[in-house]
């Protein structure tokens, strides 16, 4: 009983850590896009004040249409800038108050998403990591026309993060490494798969692979609890995991159920 316990307990914090992880990830992405804006907006107020300095200048040399039409057209253009820099400055200074808020706990139920989107935004957020980002070749094959999903969405972002995750840790540190993800159309269901170039699973990792608290990384932040949760999280959705491994390579598939798709 204390054990059952003790598993609800992890589960649900668990969940609560994967939404405020996915909502990071969503202003960590936002952040670099308003850092672009923000970034052209100030290279174009500079322009613009160098090509009104010029302007001056010409109309100094003797009145000309043209240069005082040119002149009115940049000075209303300066204006929508500044309100645009305005915006920019907004946006970077609600970002930095989002990042103090509560974590949300709660995605919306019954909206149809794709087991798809659940990956290509697992990537995107796996970005926030320099070594995911710069130094890992990824190789995505996803299957068209999948059926959409209702259940089971908050689930399968938390599954294919760890897996994102084991997979990373597997080739950190690595040259040429590679992570390959695919989806497919798996009778009545979906399958994923996640596979990484690292060294492969020794014959007493892959006997322990699902057990709470078993790693083979050491220190902060390793504590064996991944694939545990994995295995508990899609068997509770109806669906499957398992590895295969080899020196060179380690295959995590997962199988979500038909069940996913009913409302």
């Amino acid at each position: 009983m204390q054990a059952e316990k003790w598993e609800e307990a992890y589960l649900a914090q668990s969940q609560d850590a994967a939404l405020g992880r996915m909502f990071r990830g969503i202003i960590h992405n936002l952040g670099g896009i308003i850092q672009v804006f923000s970034l052209h907006t100030d290279l174009s107020g500079m322009m613009l004040d160098k090509a009104m300095t010029v302007l001056e200048q010409m109309r100094q040399t003797g009145p000309s249409p043209e240069v005082d039409t040119l002149r009115d057209l940049l000075a209303r253009r300066a204006d929508s800038l500044s309100q645009m820099q305005d915006k920019v400055r907004q946006s970077q200074h609600i970002l930095h108050r989002t990042l103090i808020l509560p974590e949300f706990r709660q995605l919306p139920g019954g909206v149809p998403y794709t087991v798809n989107s659940v990956i290509e935004t697992e990537v995107v957020f796996m970005f926030a990591d320099s070594t995911f980002k710069h130094k890992v070749r990824k190789v995505m094959t996803l299957a068209e026309a999948l059926p959409s999903l209702t259940r089971f969405q908050l689930e399968l972002h938390q599954i294919m993060h760890i897996l994102l995750t084991n997979a990373l840790e597997a080739v950190r540190g690595m040259e040429e490494a590679e992570i390959v993800v695919e989806s497919a159309k798996e009778g009545e269901g979906i399958g994923v798969r996640v596979q990484d170039n690292g060294p492969g699973l020794t014959t007493e990792a892959a006997a322990h692979l699902y057990e709470p608290f078993y790693s083979t990384k050491l220190g902060e932040g390793h504590l064996g609890l991944g694939l545990y949760l994995a295995k508990k999280l899609i068997t509770r959705c109806g669906g499957e995991i398992s590895c295969e491994s080899s020196p060179g390579h380690t295959n995590l598939r997962l199988f979500v159920p038909p069940e996913a798709m009913q409302p």
